[in-house]
């Protein structure tokens, strides 16, 4: 059993830190909610110091966690207890009130219901001794456990030493009816989250979004203005015990900060608030753990998981035994968590390796487009701008599309014919966004290489999001980090057909440097200017074809025919009579084999 004593330690005598931490060691009857000893130390230690101690024992009569704050600041261990959702935990908390009186609070009531204690037990605690104690727990209905509660107390220490909790708690545990079938991952219960930022809380909308894509509920948001981040907590230290009796209040499973959170940061809040907390960069990577569904997709969330991972193993404590699921915890590597630093680097590695046959198997794969002639098209823009739905359009492929962030993650490639039977190749790209990683940027840059090796960028925004401008500043942040910022862009302004902000899509307009595009994914407006644009920007003007072909060459009027736009054809006994227009790449290919042919200027 570990000898950690959680939560606020600071200040606290060394006499007294060594004497909670020789509670581990004390022996408790299995039938006792805890033993005079115990209670005796906690009384004196909690009076002396005007501390709220807890201490959590599981029913054979061990001590499992020993923490000072009450049962919302102090880190719950004691949670890994947790059996199913439907029973209880197997575990009573035992905590002081130093002020001396035993009544329960509601964050005491809180917490018995959120972690299905078996008992929640409060000692008033004065001068060194214990004035009162009042006990609670859960009592079901209709068979299950709700947020209906049953009281004893107050009670004396005698009292309390020789109350039937065994026989409370079989009480409890009979009246429980067992759903039929066993729950499913799918079928659990979302976890609860609080946002947190010290941005503003505007920034929390995006995190909301984020959050709820990572199958949780954000259940309070919570806003501090700050220079700069707290170097221990990244908020305030008042800050985080607020925190910390909020979640408790709320039963929030855990905390999600808007920002990317150092090693000591995390270890501390999590100490101290008392249960798990997220940063974005980890929900960012939970999303793409959950999207990945090709071996390439998994490969990359992979590499990129463990690269934030490394510089975080030395002292994570609990985290790296968090691996039984929830936010923050799920990918194709989550196994691979509870190595060294030694065998991660060398997962790392593989992963490289691994990585870089793709990005040569895709390289490969762009020769053959540039084979055949078809210039490359990629789109990009923020997530959730509809890139994937106008591809759908444009081209009438049946990628996914769904209103979520991130709903595409593999990059996908599809024949666009435009007027005059032109021909592009659009490839799909994964979406960014505002902070995305860059250890994230890195491990997608086989995917991302799309984008680079492009010869033209179409930026979709979402012109009916109020952070319109931001977005954009985003998306050309990435590319610059790519080294694609210079590459020749159209911004598209899609979602055109939704309510907009006039004004401000006015101000895009005439600030943005390049070529605009306004239009509807969902009902084609503005998609003909757009072809246009792109036919302008990918193939430029064309070069017109007059004369005859040889009857062997029928193969390159099939190319006319294919990549070109042929305005009459004629069998004749000198040869196939032949008048069109066609790409300069491809004008150079059939050039030659033309006879008596005049070549008229671009078109």
């Amino acid at each position: 059993m570990g000898q950690t004593v959680y939560g606020n330690t600071r200040g606290l005598k060394k006499v007294d830190l060594d004497s909670l931490q020789s509670i581990y060691d004390m022996v408790i009857d299995k039938d006792q909610v805890i033993s005079p000893e115990i209670a005796r130390t906690m009384a004196v230690i909690s009076s002396g110091s005007q501390r709220e101690l807890a201490v959590f024992i599981d029913r054979q009569g061990r001590v499992v966690s020993v923490g000072v704050g009450d049962a919302a600041t102090v880190q719950l261990k004691a949670q890994s207890k947790r059996r199913s959702a439907y029973r209880l935990s197997g575990l009573r908390c035992i905590h002081t009130h130093p002020a001396g009186g035993g009544q329960l609070s509601a964050v005491d009531y809180a917490a018995l219901y959120d972690m299905r204690l078996d008992a929640m037990v409060a000692l008033g605690v004065l001068d060194g001794k214990i004035k009162e104690a009042r006990l609670a727990c859960l009592e079901p209905r209709d068979g299950q456990l709700t947020q209906n509660f049953r009281d004893f107390g107050p009670l004396s220490p005698e009292q309390l030493t020789g109350f039937p909790l065994t026989e409370l708690i079989k009480s409890i545990e009979d009246n429980i009816i067992p759903p039929a079938s066993i729950t499913t991952t799918a079928d659990r219960q979302a976890e609860k989250a609080i946002l947190v930022t010290i941005d503003g809380a505007d920034s929390l909308d995006e995190l909301a979004l984020l959050a709820e894509t990572a199958g949780a509920v954000p259940v309070a948001r919570v806003s501090q203005r700050r220079q700069r981040p707290d170097a221990a907590f990244f908020i305030g230290r008042g800050k985080v015990e607020e925190l910390a009796l909020h979640r408790q209040r709320l039963g929030a499973d855990l905390v999600i900060f808007d920002d990317e959170l150092n090693p000591t940061q995390t270890r501390n809040l999590e100490n101290s608030i008392g249960c798990r907390v997220v940063d974005r960069t980890s929900l960012i990577l939970d999303i793409f753990a959950r999207r990945a569904r090709t071996k390439e997709g998994q490969l990359q969330v992979e590499l990129a998981q463990l690269q934030y991972l490394l510089p975080r193993l030395t002292g994570l404590g609990t985290v790296l035994s968090r691996l039984g699921g929830g936010i923050g915890t799920r990918g194709p590597g989550e196994t691979k968590l509870e190595t060294d630093r030694r065998h991660i680097r060398r997962r790392i590695e593989e992963l490289t390796g691994a990585i870089e046959q793709v990005r040569r198997h895709r390289r490969r794969q762009r020769q053959g487009r540039r084979k055949a002639a078809a210039p490359v098209v990629a789109l990009v823009g923020y997530t959730n701008a509809g890139k994937s739905t106008l591809l759908n359009t444009l081209t009438r492929a049946k990628v996914y599309t769904a209103n979520q962030l991130f709903a595409t993650l593999d990059p996908t490639t599809r024949r666009l014919v435009l007027p005059g039977n032109r021909e592009v190749l659009l490839t799909d790209t994964v979406g960014f966004i505002r902070k995305l990683p860059h250890h994230l940027v890195k491990a997608f840059h086989a995917t991302l290489e799309e984008v680079v090796e492009a010869d033209l960028l179409l930026h979709v925004a979402d012109a009916s999001h109020p952070e319109l401008l931001a977005q954009i500043t985003a998306v050309e942040g990435v590319l610059k980090e790519l080294g694609a910022r210079d590459k020749n862009t159209i911004l598209v302004l899609n979602k055109i057909d939704q309510p907009v902000n006039h004004k401000l899509v006015e101000q895009v307009k005439l600030s943005y440097r390049g070529q605009v595009a306004e239009v509807s994914s969902r009902d084609g407006t503005g998609l003909d200017r757009l072809k246009d644009l792109i036919i302008q920007n990918a193939l430029g003007l064309r070069r017109r074809v007059k004369g005859w072909l040889p009857y062997d060459r029928t193969d390159l009027l099939a190319l006319l025919h294919r990549h070109g736009e042929v305005y009459s054809e004629q069998y004749t006994p000198r040869g196939i009579r032949v008048e069109a227009a066609v790409d300069e790449n491809h004008w150079a290919a059939v050039a030659p084999h033309i006879q008596q042919n005049d070549f008229e200027p671009p078109v």
